[in-house]
């Protein structure tokens, strides 16, 4: 095939307003350039600096240059009639398309092949498809980018990769790749043919193939192991203990088997709180910080106990990569030291996992109608469900399966037909389920946890023992699962999915037609004709209650509490008054939602059943959801409830929630009550070197006053003394206190100053987005002046885009929020300076905490001190944690909030990490401080150590 491979530079990203300033291009026949072209252009308008700084292209680099109009004729004879290409064909086909129209060009370029959509379909498992990061992952030979022939030559690179790619896969799913991409491209499904004539035979995991589709084929399930009826012993248990220790001691088994391994007195400080825990049936709140080795420290005694008993031993994290560190770095070890009879697995929730009979559906239904962007993400799925080894959503890129599509083919309890399905063997959520039941440890997140807590113990294997990392989260976790959340959009889409174009489309209208072709008639199919005619009227009630909710959140705010004073307003009459007109609609829908449970055992094939299984199914989940809405009518004490209103688009979102004031009690109950041992474990549990605070949340105190808690913190590996210093402004204005412009004009001098003296490497936190945006605003060109780069939270990218971005290019600061203050692993001198905006103390104003300091303050306490000082003290702790990763690295951290040297509650702060202390100095003495300080520090090995996610 012969194709012109095309990029462009341009002033702006609106054809309208934009102009053409550079134009790459190659013939490309059968994989050779075979002819090139290329052109700068001058433009009519100055070039915007950001535009000069990214490309490299300014007035005088494009003097002399022919005007848009003759460099766009001259392109288009080179063109001829020629397929075009891309890297985001659809941009450079409306650039071309308007700038040539705007001159009467012969110059239409029409459909065309785009690299940007084939690798979101053939690369779904990658975080980013941007012709740069691809270049750096896949490793191109790009020279530079943002120039136009450079990124052409990058493109075709990537073209013939991903071809390749593509003749590996099964020749059926390259069949249903050119079927579906010629529901939107003929050239695409062109492409996809001529991969097909020279299909290569499938390289990659075994495969199995059922229907039509093709996925990773499942292991064979292993049989659980007899559960022992009764405890070992305490010789038993003390055994285990000290197998522990002698596994992670100097010469011990670890030792051998990891060459350069380094017995750590913290680690093994550890594993003698762990295992004591274990073996005398007590809780352990043990605090470890970064460079300890406490996973080890916990997997070990874990694994012991596990294997010796045949109890699994449940693994609780926070976050994906912390799993991630267990299942790909630590299990290995493990098995290295305990033998390959040792199991583990990775449980997540289930609305993680894939649905293989709903993309079969989506698949076998998608038509010319269906939007491209949902046909395109379902392409993806076909290549990902032949290299997922779990088909959980996180080994999926969100850019190549939008959310929409998600919630349509992910695993549910409500659609789920079980053995009826076709796919049930080796459904990738039953397949985890099975082999968990055989695990001795079972990773999982506290998320599930708290499922597995509301839903009486049906989610997870029985167990007996809890490890909680990162249980710093564990009330935050508890907080959100033992409550509930209804979404405004979330209840638009279940309608939208039930009956959309006036009835004639949607799943109700689907099973209309399905029992029509199966000739069964009678009372349900009037139902089902009546349904329809509900869910409109339902549905307008239903947003109806949700404006009466915004209407009560003042101008300007975000959220509002729903408390006693709102069931005497106008909005409360509102809402209720809504809701009671959805009753009648939501008996008879009810009634239709029994009759498609019932009408399920009369029907005679499997794809009939799942059919009406997901029609019953989202009509419960909308159901569900408003008798929820239903629930908030009703005062519950023990419970806070409030709504969350967001602009965007035409429409404002609505949300309202509610959540225990009061998680201890529940923790209590059902956690730390009826488990024979819960190790609760991270880098930030005491306040001031006390566990009390911890303690008290989560409900520990009167296992605490029984002796059933075992408390340590063990010794830190780093000198913080020696590898870091903490500088405060002594004159910083109060941040606070100064309107956003101002405030934010203040930190763009200063951080700017900083920044250069740290040749970047920077990462700025602060408390308030809003803050964060404006001094973005503010501060983007200024960084750019001393050659600097700017990566902000939500405005240039997601977090872990963010991260890899920092990594590559080193000279650059990071502004980032709540999210950013834990959770960032930069080692080396990829970091080398930390900057707080202010301390992070929670607003009060926020419904959840409100509730909670009034409950402190009824009851005699001070509320600050009991509750939103101690809360601060963790979060800094987390926050000043980014910045020492390893015993070599060195940094400087920067506060802007003066209250940590000003106000009695400040040491708090810095005494809650030994041997950091505050050295206060006026604003004009710390860019020279912070210089000597950073002059005087060793250039670290670590630089280059891949930026990643972890705790």
């Amino acid at each position: 095939m012969e194709w012109i491979i095309v990029d462009l530079e341009t002033t702006g990203l609106e054809p309208e307003r934009g102009e053409i300033l550079e134009i790459g291009a190659l013939r490309v026949c059968d994989h050779d350039i075979v002819d090139t072209f290329h052109t700068l252009v001058t433009p009519e308008r100055p070039i915007p600096d950001e535009i000069s700084r990214l490309t490299g292209l300014s007035a005088s680099a494009l003097a002399g240059a022919p005007l848009e109009r003759e460099a766009l004729m001259r392109f288009a004879a080179f063109v001829g009639d020629t397929p075009m290409a891309g890297h985001n064909w659809a941009f450079e086909r409306s650039f071309l398309r308007h700038r040539a129209a705007q001159y009467h060009l012969p110059l239409e370029p029409g459909d065309g092949l785009c690299t940007l959509t084939l690798a979101r379909i053939l690369a779904p498992r990658l975080m980013s498809h941007r012709l740069e990061y691809l270049a750096r992952r896949l490793r191109l030979r790009a020279e530079v980018s943002h120039r136009a022939l450079a990124d052409a030559h990058t493109t075709h690179q990537l073209l013939t990769r991903l071809e390749e790619k593509a003749r590996r896969l099964p020749e059926g799913v390259i069949e249903l790749l050119a079927g579906l991409a010629g529901l939107y491209s003929p050239l695409t499904a062109a492409w996809f043919e001529e991969v097909l004539r020279r299909h290569q035979g499938h390289h990659g995991p075994e495969l199995e193939e059922r229907q039509g589709l093709y996925y990773t084929k499942p292991n064979m399930p292993l049989r659980p192991e007899e559960r022992s009826t009764s405890m070992p012993n305490r010789a038993q248990l003390d055994e285990i203990a000290s197998k522990a220790r002698e596994v992670l001691a100097p010469g011990g088994p670890l030792a051998a088997s990891m060459p350069g391994f380094e017995a750590r007195p913290g680690q093994l400080a550890m594993v003698d709180a762990v295992a004591e825990a274990l073996a005398e049936g007590k809780h352990a709140m043990v605090e470890a910080g970064t460079g300890t080795g406490k996973s080890l420290a916990y997997l070990v005694p874990a694994a012991l106990l596990a294997m010796k008993t045949g109890d699994p031993v449940v693994v609780s994290t926070h976050t994906l990569s912390l799993q991630d560190q267990i299942a790909e770095r630590d299990f290995p070890l493990l098995r290295r030291i305990f033998g390959e009879d040792l199991r583990l697995v990775v449980q997540k929730g289930r609305n993680n996992y894939v649905c293989l009979r709903k993309v079969r559906s989506e698949a076998r239904l998608s038509t010319m109608a269906t939007p491209v962007d949902e046909i395109q993400g379902v392409m993806a799925l076909l290549v990902w469900l032949t290299e997922t080894p779990d088909g959980t959503r996180e080994t999926l890129s969100k850019s190549s399966v939008g959310v929409g599509l998600w919630a349509r083919v992910r695993s549910e309890s409500e659609s789920c037909i079980n053995r009826r399905c076709p796919f049930f063997q080796p459904c990738y959520y039953f397949r985890t389920k099975q082999a968990a039941q055989a695990a001795h440890l079972i990773v999982t997140n506290h998320s599930l946890v708290m499922s597995d807590l509301a839903s009486d113990h049906r989610v997870l294997p029985k167990y007996e023992h809890l490890v909680v990392d990162e249980a710093h989260h564990l009330e935050e976790q508890a907080t959100s699962h033992l409550g509930f959340e209804v979404q405004s959009g979330g209840m638009a889409a279940l309608a939208h999915r039930l009956v959309r174009d006036r009835g004639r489309a949607g799943v109700l209208a689907d099973v209309m037609r399905m029992l029509e072709e199966l000739h069964i008639e009678g009372s349900t199919l009037d139902l089902l004709e009546e349904a329809k005619e509900w869910v409109g009227t339902v549905s307008a009630d239903v947003d109806a209650a949700f404006q009466a909710l915004a209407a009560q959140v003042p101008t300007g705010q975000s959220e509002f509490r729903l408390d006693a004073s709102w069931r005497q307003s106008a909005s409360f009459q509102a809402y209720r008054e809504a809701l009671d007109k959805t009753q009648a609609g939501v008996k008879r829908l009810h009634d239709l939602r029994a009759r498609l449970v019932e009408l399920v055992k009369s029907l005679p094939s499997d794809d009939h059943v799942g059919r009406v299984v997901d029609a019953a199914g989202f009509l419960g989940s909308w159901l569900d959801g408003i008798a929820r809405m239903q629930e908030v009518l009703d005062e519950s004490p023990d419970d806070v409830t409030w709504v969350e209103v967001q602009a965007g688009g035409s429409r404002t979102r609505v949300s309202v929630h509610r959540a225990p004031v009061d998680v201890a009690r529940v923790l209590k109950q059902h956690l730390f009550d009826p488990l024979r041992s819960v190790i609760l474990t991270s880098a930030t549990l005491a306040v001031n070197g006390a566990f009390d605070f911890t303690i008290r949340k989560l409900g520990l105190d009167e296992h605490a006053r029984e002796d059933r808690v075992i408390a340590r913190t063990v010794p830190s590996p780093f000198a913080m003394e020696r590898q870091a210093r903490l500088f405060v402004p002594n004159d910083v204005p109060d941040i606070a206190a100064a309107p956003p412009e101002e405030a934010a004009a203040w930190l763009t001098a200063s951080i700017s100053s900083l920044a250069e003296v740290s040749n970047g490497r920077m990462l700025v936190l602060f408390t308030s987005h809003a803050l964060l945006r404006e001094t973005a605003r503010l501060a983007r060109s200024v960084l750019a002046e001393r050659g600097l780069n700017l990566l902000a939270q939500d405005l240039d990218g997601s977090r872990a885009a963010l991260l890899e971005a920092f990594r590559a290019h080193p000279e650059s600061v990071m502004f980032g929020a709540q999210t950013f203050w834990e959770g960032i692993d930069l080692p080396g001198d990829q970091l080398t300076a930390l900057v707080i905006v202010r301390l992070p103390f929670a607003p009060p104003t926020h419904p959840v905490t409100a509730a909670r300091l009034e409950r402190l303050e009824a009851s005699g306490q001070n509320a600050f001190r009991a509750l939103s000082l101690p809360e601060a003290v963790v979060r800094f702790r987390q926050g000043v944690g980014r910045l020492i990763r390893t015993q070599q690295d060195r940094g400087v951290i920067v506060v802007f909030d003066k209250r940590i040297v000003t106000q009695r509650y400040g040491s708090m702060f810095w005494k809650s990490i030994p041997g950091l202390r505050p050295r206060a100095v006026p604003e004009r003495d710390l860019v020279a401080e912070v210089r000597k300080f950073l002059q005087s520090t060793p250039s670290s090995s670590e630089h280059g150590v891949r930026a990643s996610l972890s705790p």
